[in-house]
């Protein structure tokens, strides 16, 4: 860019280079990597009804809710991820983008079904009570699409570039960096 004159003040304005401009490293942070770290943490969530082992609640009860709670949270993850990303997916792969959304639609239809209030007839306490054989079945649809997902992903550049060569020095840096 040539010094002086109105014309170098434009380009400076709107160099599509400048990092006003460039929002794809921040897009993928926000909108990819986040969203995926967060499903990884809400599927132990809804297994164990905790991130780590220390992290336990005490309550039984609590367990219950916390791990229905993270189903939850892992479908609407799982569904904002594919919003986020659908516009960079190939287009021979949108189809199977949408199947997959489709299923989870279905899945959010029975999500109700999955737990119950219930209340003891004689102490009058209620009881928060998981159907298991049904929160495991939607559990394990979610958990297939996501593991298949992470393959479109991939095909589609947006978690590892195609290069022929691959710096795991600076991958692990960006990993610390969150970026």
């Amino acid at each position: 860019m040539a010094k002086g004159g109105r014309g170098s003040e434009i380009d400076a304005v709107v160099d599509p280079e400048s990092d006003a401009w460039n929002v794809a490293k921040g897009f993928t942070t926000l909108k990819i990597l986040q969203p995926m770290v967060s499903l990884d943490r809400y599927e132990n969530i809804a297994m164990y009804g905790s991130i780590e082992m220390d992290d336990l609640p005490m309550e039984i009860t609590n367990i219950s809710e916390r791990r229905v709670l993270g189903l939850k949270r892992f479908l609407t993850t799982l569904r904002q991820l594919m919003g986020n990303v659908m516009f960079a997916m190939k287009s021979e792969d949108q189809p199977k983008i949408r199947a997959y959304v489709e299923r989870i639609n279905k899945v959010e239809n029975y999500l109700d079904a999955v737990s119950s209030e219930e209340e003891n007839t004689i102490t009058h306490e209620k009881e928060f009570v998981i159907n298991e054989e049904f929160f495991n079945q939607c559990f394990k649809i979610l958990r297939e699409i996501k593991d298949s997902f992470n393959f479109q992903l991939n095909k589609a550049n947006l978690i590892f570039r195609q290069a022929d060569e691959i710096n795991l020095d600076q991958l692990m840096l960006d990993i610390t960096e969150g970026g």
